[in-house]
Formats: C-alpha cells, structure tokens, sequence
C-alpha cells in the first residue's frame, strides 16, 4: 500500500521545496507589510497622544563630561628643571 505512494509523495515534496524558493523571493507582501505597520504606529501613537509629546533631552553625568573645559583662566604652568 505505502510503495505505489512513495513515488507520488517525492513529486509532491520536489515540488513543494521548489515552490518555496519562488515565494521566499517575494518582498512586496513583506514592504506592504511594513508599511501598514507604520501606518498602525503612527495612528495609535496619534489616538494615544504619544505623538504629542516632545522628548527632552536627559542631562546626567555623562552630559556634564562631554561638554568642554574652559582653560582660558588658568595661571601658566612653569617648567621645572
């Protein structure tokens, strides 16, 4: 019973292995997709009120040492022999 369908199976899954290959080189479902994802974003971020909040920028520790140090004021250094 199983033999006469062993052939008819390995048509059945040569052809599917094929099948994937021309559907994995599809991108325009994956592009639509992402782009009604943004679409998705950008209204519940509307509706929400996300959208209408401005981020501040955090000053912590690292933003005071990044900024330069003023020299200018600074009594010359003398070279000792």
């Amino acid at each position: 019973m199983i033999r006469p369908m062993l052939p008819v199976m390995g048509a059945i899954l040569l052809c599917a292995q094929s099948f994937s290959v021309f559907a994995a080189d599809s991108t325009s479902t994956s592009t639509s997709g992402q782009h009604l994802r943004e679409q998705v974003e950008a209204q519940r971020d509307q509706l929400s009120g996300v959208s209408q909040i401005t981020q501040t920028t955090q000053k912590s520790s690292s933003t005071l040492l990044d900024t330069p140090v003023a020299t200018d004021d600074a009594p010359a250094q003398v070279q000792q022999p």
